[in-house]
């Protein structure tokens, strides 16, 4: 009996030291670089982009044609093994993997990877993983930071511009915001005033059109507006949200008859969020 007592007092007596040990332990976070993916393939299926060295949050998962995702996703720094897969409930088709390559992330880097090109054997430009290195910076008080990355496969160079309102052929202006930006390139970051934050019918549009040209309007797409912050929830990035910074990625239409959705008949562009406006929240 005093032995079998023994035993269950220094049982009772290692439990208590673990559970100390448990409450002051503090678990070391990992670091971690920032990463907005894109799906830019107009002529293949939807597609699985995933971490494959280490347990992970980081990934695109089950996205059509133009999926991606607006803003950044942590993933952890180091070499860090990437596989772009197809989506599908076969398995023979899910384990088909379409890009298998390593890219190395360091803690201050944050990055846009596309998957772009065409998919079918024999278009040109074929499919590949670009990796464009973004941080952008502040553009100070009552501006934005805006940049572009020509994404659409079988077009040619491209200007864009900014407009507050839909474009015709009156009011783009001679010299665009964007010059004759070509395939797979990205423009620096330039700075442009915010929408002013009271609700108005229109916004900032990004409109495309071939370099050197205002018609035909390849494509006209929105910023997204955002939200300002206040005392109890901090800013949504946006045009009339003061020092957010977007980039705006050029799309083309989807090839048809393939397995990309065919809704998307005409250019577009892809809105992704750079930078966020400073914290309002203490």
């Amino acid at each position: 009996m005093m032995r079998s007592r023994s035993v269950v007092l220094c049982v009772l007596a290692l439990v208590a030291a673990a559970c100390r040990r448990d409450a002051t332990f503090t678990e070391p976070i990992p670091s971690y670089a920032a990463i907005h993916w894109v799906h830019a393939l107009p002529d293949t299926m939807a597609e699985d982009f995933r971490i494959m060295d280490i347990v992970s949050n980081a990934g695109l998962y089950a996205q059509n044609f133009r999926g991606s995702n607006m803003f950044y996703q942590g993933i952890e720094v180091g070499a860090r093994n990437l596989r772009i897969f197809n989506h599908s409930t076969d398995p023979v088709i899910a384990q088909q993997v379409l890009k298998d390559t390593v890219i190395d992330f360091a803690a201050s880097d944050s990055i846009t990877l596309i998957h772009m090109g065409f998919a079918r054997s024999g278009s040109t430009p074929a499919r590949q993983v670009r990796v464009f290195t973004d941080k952008a910076a502040d553009p100070g008080a009552g501006n934005l930071g805006f940049r572009v990355i020509h994404a659409g496969a079988g077009m040619a160079s491209v200007d864009v511009n900014l407009i507050r309102h839909r474009a015709d052929t009156a009011t783009l202006p001679v010299t665009p915001f964007i010059a004759n930006l070509a395939y797979g390139a990205a423009s620096a970051y330039v700075v442009v005033a915010a929408d002013p934050p009271a609700a108005t019918p229109e916004t900032l549009r990004v409109v495309v059109t071939a370099a050197g040209t205002t018609l035909p309007i390849l494509a006209n797409v929105a910023l997204p507006v955002g939200e300002a912050g206040d005392a109890t929830k901090n800013p949504i990035p946006g045009a009339r949200v003061a020092r957010s910074a977007m980039t705006a990625v050029v799309v083309p239409r989807s090839v048809l008859g393939s397995m990309a959705p065919q809704t998307f008949t005409t250019p577009s562009a892809v809105m992704l969020v750079d930078r966020r406006p400073p914290d309002t929240v203490p």
